[in-house]
């Protein structure tokens, strides 16, 4: 059979009710016409388009004393929606005009294209190898398909080049109705619920989007993955067009390196020995901490958990101090201490404390030198037992590091926040989007926890996973695979909140290079919950960069002293540790120009080598 050019329908051997040949639609020509016509409308606008960011470009010097870059950017995506909106009217009078004729021949809802067996082929799809699995495309504006399908992960915000969604249908019958009726050339533009409405199944595919690869997406009719199989162009040093394709882990970089390369037999006989010690005193261990939570619980069954170790102390002072200046509610916290120091320290101060000395007697007492060290994976795997302890009791939990501020309880969002609650782990979004994060870039010193069974075996499936953390020396990865795993095998409903929300800031927030965030949090212009100073080399940058932004309310006096040392041989009471140790007021000093500070700081030394100053 002749094919013809895709967009023109052959004519049909069924007639209409008025005895005259029919294609799919009676308007097929017109439409054909009318698509060039809109393509010739978009060739106009685009060159439009292009010209207003040259335009904007050239003149940027003499408008930026008066027209901040914002400004400038909102202008643009303010143009695109206009033009956009222009095209998506011409098309949709297009799909309405052949839906009106196709009614008119088949009767309203009527279709002789709902199956693959009775409609033509085209070009792009034929239907005697494609039929059963690809026959036609549409496309879905991503703001509009991300609000009605949520996998969980932090959607980047559209842009030039990726601010649509590729919807392909697999059979005639799961296209839209509207589709069917017509027979519009290329891919129309539709809204999420027209292009959804018939689909039984939906796998959504996240792609890259930077525009820096010569990427291929292959669609192999098949018994049926839940998985991608990577291949790339691999050599020692990267990616190389004269070798041949070759399956890599998705861990594999363009530079030639592997982030996923299976824990060593000396990671494994580690792991073993923690595990081994573990499952020895589980039992025990419950029944020391069983009462401790039922004292800490939340009346909805919720707990706050952190681990703290000497080296890190003045942090989890810092937090409680920072909380109570704020008249924040600190009861429903336990803080796991790895050492006896730091347990003294957290009751002293207020908290709940349990020091389980069979598991966190070996651990490091001194802070970590920097992220990814012997000390920081040790705490790691303290971090991954608590919580898992804390699931197996039966409890609701929110994980925090100990170098976090809060403005507001951060419990009452995970409870009362609606669209959140048919989640079981939230996260806070970590903001880097390394290839060994992908694809929920979570940040695994805060995230909330629903006890079921599927967030059960989670942490379980993570405890038993601790050679990976030992030889990745990362706790996030290893967490990030498990949450690729189970979301797709378990139905395991993981959210990230997006690094584009205020309430969650953190590292990324701190580094972002505008400022805009900071400045925005100093000047009482938006609302977040917490703050978390996370992308920070170590223990002391921390401490520098809370004094910077006014958020240090710890006197030196108790930084890195033990209690019987801030109180004297004879102790003292709650109050008498708080008076002693937790400043009335923040107590801010300028460390560094280039990092955010809630005062100018221009005499100050830059930390990041060529950076400008943050005022």
């Amino acid at each position: 059979m002749m094919q013809l050019p895709h967009g023109v329908s052959p004519v049909n051997s069924k007639r209409g009710r008025n005895g005259a040949n029919s294609s799919s639609s009676s308007s097929g020509g017109v439409g054909y016409v009318l698509s060039h016509i809109i393509i010739g409308v978009f060739s106009f606008f685009l060159g439009t388009l292009t010209t207003l960011y040259a335009g904007l470009d050239c003149s940027s010097q003499l408008l930026q004393n008066h027209v901040s870059s914002m400004v400038i950017e909102q202008a643009v995506q303010a143009k695109v929606k206009e033009i956009r909106k222009e095209l998506e009217a011409h098309q949709m009078e297009l799909v309405n005009q052949q839906v009106e004729a196709h009614d008119k021949l088949h009767g309203e809802g009527g279709t002789d294209c709902a199956d693959t067996t009775t409609c033509h082929s085209s070009q792009l799809f034929p239907t005697d190898t494609m039929g059963r699995f690809a026959v036609s495309m549409a496309r879905v504006d991503k703001p509009d398909f991300v609000s009605l399908i949520d996998p969980g992960v932090p959607f980047d915000a559209p842009g030039i080049g990726g601010s649509e969604v590729l919807m392909l249908y697999g059979r005639k019958n799961a296209q839209p109705t509207k589709y069917i009726k017509t027979d519009i050339p290329g891919s129309p533009l539709l809204s999420a619920e027209e292009a959804l409405e018939n689909c039984e199944y939906l796998h959504v595919v996240l792609n890259d989007h930077s525009g820096m690869r010569k990427q291929c997406l292959a669609i192999v009719p098949q018994y049926e993955s839940f998985h991608l199989f990577n291949f790339m162009r691999a050599s020692k040093k990267g990616t190389d067009m004269a070798e041949p394709l070759v399956q890599v882990s998705r861990g594999y970089t363009n530079k030639g390196r592997d982030f996923f390369a299976p824990p060593t037999w000396e990671d494994k006989a580690k792991h073993w020995d923690f595990m081994r010690t573990f499952m020895d005193t589980m039992d025990e261990v419950k029944a020391e901490l069983a009462p401790i939570l039922k004292q800490v619980a939340s009346p909805k069954n919720s707990v706050i958990v952190m681990v703290c170790n000497m080296g890190q102390s003045e942090l989890l002072l810092n937090f409680v101090c920072s909380a109570k200046s704020r008249n924040l509610d600190v009861s429903n916290i336990i803080v796991f201490a790895t050492d006896q120091e730091t347990a003294d320290l957290a009751e002293s101060v207020g908290l709940k404390a349990y020091y389980d000395h069979r598991n966190f007697g070996d651990l490091p007492a001194e802070a970590a030198k920097r992220y990814g060290d012997r000390r920081f994976v040790a705490m790691m795997m303290a971090k991954v037992i608590c919580v898992q302890l804390v699931s197996m009791l039966g409890y609701d939990f929110l994980f925090q590091d100990v170098d976090i501020v809060w403005y507001r309880n951060p419990l009452d969002y995970f409870h009362t926040e609606p669209s959140m609650q048919k989640f079981d782990v939230l996260f806070q979004d970590d903001g880097g989007f390394s290839v060994r994060y992908s694809p929920y870039s979570a940040n695994s010193g805060f995230y909330y926890v629903r006890n079921n069974k599927r967030t059960q075996h989670f942490l379980t499936t993570l405890l038993l996973t601790g050679d990976v953390i030992i030889a990745t020396n990362s706790h996030q990865q290893a967490m990030i695979a498990v949450l690729n795993e189970q979301s797709s095998l378990y139905g395991l409903k993981v959210k990230v909140l997006s690094r584009d929300m205020e309430e969650f800031p953190g590292g990324y927030q701190w580094n972002q290079k505008s400022g805009q965030y900071m400045k925005a949090l100093f000047a009482g212009k938006i609302n977040p919950i917490i703050f978390h100073m996370s992308w920070t080399l170590n223990k002391d940058n921390k401490l520098l960069y809370f004094r910077q932004m006014n958020e240090w309310f710890v006197n030196d006096q108790c930084i890195q002293h033990t209690t019987q040392e801030i109180l004297g041989e004879g102790g003292g009471s709650v109050d008498d540790f708080r008076s002693k140790c937790c400043a009335t007021e923040a107590l801010f000093s300028c460390h560094y120009r280039d990092k955010p500070s809630k005062h100018p700081c221009p005499d100050s030394p830059n930390i990041d080598k060529g950076r400008a100053p943050f005022w």
